[in-house]
């Protein structure tokens, strides 16, 4: 699973409590797993920026991650994005 997963199966959720085929109970359960998911993310980020880079399959299958500087550099192919802190 990776944070695209992460996002389709909450927007199912909300459509599904909307549209009145998916109980309440369901979807909290859903919530509270994806704020499992987001946590274990967070750790994944807080490793790569403690070992000077890496990737993380949460993030769109693979982002190599670079601590920098001045914040992340993530390289995606051929896309190189830099967050500054």
């Amino acid at each position: 699973m990776n944070s695209q997963d992460l996002r389709d199966h909450l927007a199912k959720a909300l459509q599904g409590i909307q549209d009145g085929t998916m109980d309440v109970e369901k979807a909290k359960t859903i919530g509270e797993l994806s704020q499992v998911a987001i946590n274990l993310a967070k750790v994944e980020v807080d490793f790569v920026r403690a070992n000077g880079g890496g990737r993380s399959d949460f993030f769109e299958g693979g982002k190599q991650i670079t601590q920098t500087q001045n914040g992340l550099k993530i390289v995606n192919g051929n896309v190189t994005t830099h967050t500054l802190r």
